[in-house]
């Protein structure tokens, strides 16, 4: 009875998985128009949109859009309040999770993506960079780091586990090296082309360059040969280990995000789930795997009776799938007097976020089909409690039954699609002094879609890190 009321019930709690659409249509248009402050006013007025369970994406998205703005020290409030409702989130909230066994996953807290908690503490670092408070920015790394070992220690071996971060290594490399600690630094330069090696991308060339000629000149020529770092003589535009230089860090483009595709198929219990769906270009694909085991309680529980195994259910379900999201900016340039540099990218969101998706698709799907069995099971019951001496009313209540039951299954397709697509570092040495630098944004073709004009000070041996964002 209890699981019927819950499924008559339904209606109220499935609208919310329609939120994320609703979140990306409205947002992704201030983001494109570099409004992040109007982002940020809307976020706040909108906050029913998130629901109780996306408290984390919330303040993620918050204090992301403030970043942007340059507000740092409000996006340091809100992020760091991301972190705090993290760390709470590893007490599973249990009546959330048995919730989504019969409604869908947007039901369950959400917790963000491993990258996404990464760049939670990556781009407080940032705020603590552009405010140039490099103790706080170092706390912020020394958690990423406990964060990252457990992180590894769950991925086990599993290749295709998110595990570290090129990024984040780089920059913890820089924070200690402005820091003047050595030896952190130089293990943080050589964990970064580590973190390159392992995913099978390529090293930035200008992190090979700077790799290399570091840690070949304070005596760790063996870890250059272990990374298989060539020998490349350093240009006048190389930085050098504790030099005074500009960090320029180009937030370019937009991240792609979530949307769901539609599957449906056959599930033979004990047996195999026959399974179809439409790719990218339209064409039906059928495969198949082993039926995900439903335990004999649950399935009682559902059908109030017995079973044979070869028990056969026709069922349907969504899964998360990657969405392309339109972006011009690609490069970043910086002009400093007669000079002009081109951004390099350390990180992909894309590149993260399919890796994110092929990680967790066994899980996903195996909570998934399991979730869907039990509701067909329990709309069967539903059918029958409702059965009437009137054929019109019962093919009426069948079909608003499956009706139901299809509303009902909707992906999980929340994600911090606020981030850029890709991250691009820029390092220009310089003697202690005032500058000027020409910050710009360019398309696929070398257009220029915007700049901005930074007037800088560096004092000697000082890193000074300036943030430029194009999300057009």
């Amino acid at each position: 009875m209890r699981r019927r009321a819950l499924f008559l019930s339904a209606p109220l709690l499935w609208g919310c998985a329609n939120n994320s659409l609703v979140r990306f249509e409205t947002l992704e248009k201030q983001a494109a128009s570099q409004d992040f402050t109007a982002a940020a006013r809307y976020i706040q007025k909108e906050h029913d949109l998130y629901g109780s369970h996306s408290e984390l994406l919330y303040n993620m998205d918050l204090g992301v859009v403030y970043h942007y703005a340059g507000r740092y020290d409000s996006s340091i409030v809100f992020l760091q309040r991301a972190v705090k409702i993290k760390d709470a989130l590893y007490a599973h909230s249990v009546t959330n999770e048995a919730a989504s066994l019969l409604v869908n996953d947007n039901i369950r807290p959400y917790r963000g993506k491993n990258y996404e908690i990464t760049w939670l503490h990556l781009f407080l670092a940032f705020d603590y960079l552009a405010l140039n408070r490099f103790d706080d920015a170092r706390v912020e790394v020394r958690q990423a780091e406990i964060l990252l070992k457990e992180t590894r220690r769950k991925a086990g071996s599993d290749a295709s586990a998110y595990r570290d971060d090129g990024l984040f290594r780089t920059t913890a490399a820089l924070i200690y090296e402005a820091l003047g600690e050595k030896d952190d630094a130089l293990i943080s330069l050589y964990q970064a082309v580590k973190v390159y090696r392992e995913v099978k991308q390529p090293v930035p060339q200008a992190l090979a360059r700077y790799a290399y000629t570091t840690l070949t000149a304070n005596g760790r020529e063996d870890d250059a040969k272990d990374l298989n770092l060539s020998a490349i003589a350093p240009t006048p535009d190389e930085p050098s280990f504790g030099g005074s230089e500009i960090v320029v860090v180009g937030e370019m483009g937009r991240s792609p995000t979530l949307g769901e595709t539609q599957f449906w198929g056959t599930w033979v219990r004990d047996g195999v789930l026959v399974y179809h769906y439409r790719d990218a270009d339209g064409k039906e694909v059928t495969d198949a795997l082993p039926a995900p085991g439903l335990p004999q309680s649950e399935y009682e529980k559902g059908r109030g009776q017995r079973t044979r195994s070869g028990t056969t259910l026709h069922v349907k379900w969504a899964m998360p799938a990657l969405q392309e999201v339109s972006s011009q900016s690609t490069t970043l340039r910086v002009a400093q007097g007669s000079r002009v540099y081109s951004g390099e990218s350390f990180a992909d969101t894309r590149d993260l976020l399919r890796q994110d998706l092929k990680e967790n698709h066994t899980s996903v799907l195996t909570r998934t089909v399991i979730r869907v069995v039990l509701r067909t099971l329990t709309a069967q019951q539903t059918k029958n409690a409702l059965n009437t001496d009137n054929p019109l009313i019962n093919l009426l209540t069948n079909i608003g039954t499956d009706a139901l039951a299809d509303q009902l299954e909707q992906a999980d397709t929340r994600d911090c699609f606020l981030l850029p697509r890709t991250l691009q570092l820029v390092r220009i040495p310089v003697k202690p002094g005032h500058y000027s630098l020409e910050l710009g944004a360019e398309n696929g073709n070398g257009k220029t879609l915007r700049t901005e004009t930074r007037e800088i000070d560096v004092r000697a041996g000082e890193k000074k890190f300036v943030f430029f964002t194009s999300l057009k």
